[in-house]
């Protein structure tokens, strides 16, 4: 067993050896030119000088590391699969980076304070490493208290009211008006009404999914098929046992389908959230070093929002993968 592990190694290397120099000729072209970007940003970034004055430079390390991280996960791609976007994402990427780095070293930027180079940007993460750790961690905490309350009260009272006419027809209406307030209006309320601060961001991403998980619960118990309810009807199965052992079952992968876009809602709230008042959270990040105008920190913190919240994304449509294909 031992001696066949690297034999599979070998094989599957050869394999994505024999599927990489398989891509067509203008997948092939492409990866050239990326390549070809990509090696002269490393290059500019190392090697060309600044033609004008700047208040400051900063050493090109985490910029390069940055590159290089982008520059492998395109080339795992490739491996992966034969879409022609991610050549074209790439490119964009490495030639919007080639642009800017050109700028900067030039002199074509003049304004330091407001676009510092790319160098200057990725150094943030260098110098406060601990700082953004800490706010992402407090960010992704106070996100998913408030998205799991709102989808288990949204389910919940969404499971009601599509099966009790009474109650749709009390709750479905206000749902309709209050979907329609931007959540971020409550805020003003809530800081008033709850304890804290974080209780009151939370609050806000609270809205930001419930109304949204409740009525789309609504509108998948009014989708169920008429015939399993008549097949659990004729077993003699109660209200109670109707809600729980059929209609919730029979919505699960719906529900699970549905956190995906759960959670861009409450993204787009999570840093106007932040921004109540609370003393931690990338919101908080941006919202602080924004006062101080130092908007090389503000870059830095938007991109680390970006990042996060791409990276939850695609961890959530993982699971939602499998859960589905676990209730199906």
């Amino acid at each position: 067993m031992t001696a066949s592990a690297p034999n599979r190694e070998k094989t599957d290397l050869r394999e994505k050896e024999a599927r990489f120099f398989s891509l067509p000729a203008g997948m092939r072209c492409a990866w050239f030119l990326a390549t070809a970007l990509y090696a002269t940003n490393l290059i500019l970034a190392f090697v060309l000088p600044y033609f004008t004055e700047h208040k400051a430079t900063y050493a090109p390390g985490p910029y390069a590391v940055l590159l290089t991280t982008a520059y492998l996960l395109y080339v795992l791609q490739l491996l992966r699969g034969k879409k022609k976007s991610t050549s074209d994402i790439a490119l964009v990427l490495f030639a919007f980076f080639l642009l800017w780095e050109t700028s900067y070293k030039l002199g074509w930027i003049h304004n330091d304070l407001l676009i510092p180079s790319p160098e200057g940007l990725f150094h943030v993460f260098v110098e406060k490493p601990g700082e953004i750790f800490a706010d992402v961690l407090s960010s992704v905490r106070l996100l998913f208290t408030g998205v799991v309350f709102a989808i288990a009260l949204g389910t919940v009272l969404g499971l009601l009211a599509g099966w009790i006419a009474r109650v749709r027809e009390v709750l479905l209406p206000i749902s309709n008006v209050v979907t329609l307030i931007p959540p971020l209006m409550f805020s003003a309320y809530l800081i008033m009404l709850l304890p804290t601060f974080r209780a009151a961001a939370t609050g806000v991403i609270f809205f930001a999914v419930f109304w949204p998980t409740f009525q789309g619960m609504v509108a998948r118990v009014g989708q169920i098929d008429p015939a399993v309810i008549e097949a659990a009807r004729t077993m003699g199965v109660g209200t109670s046992g109707m809600l729980w052992k059929v209609i919730f079952p029979y919505c699960l992968p719906g529900i699970i389908g549905s956190v995906s876009k759960s959670l861009r809602g409450a993204f787009m709230c999570l840093s106007g959230a932040e921004m109540l008042g609370i003393n931690l959270g990338i919101g908080f990040f941006i919202e602080k070093y924004k006062s101080f105008a130092d908007y090389r920190c503000v870059l830095a913190g938007i991109f680390t929002v970006g990042v996060v919240t791409t990276l939850i994304d695609i961890g959530v449509r993982k699971l939602e993968t499998i859960l589905v294909r676990w209730t199906d």
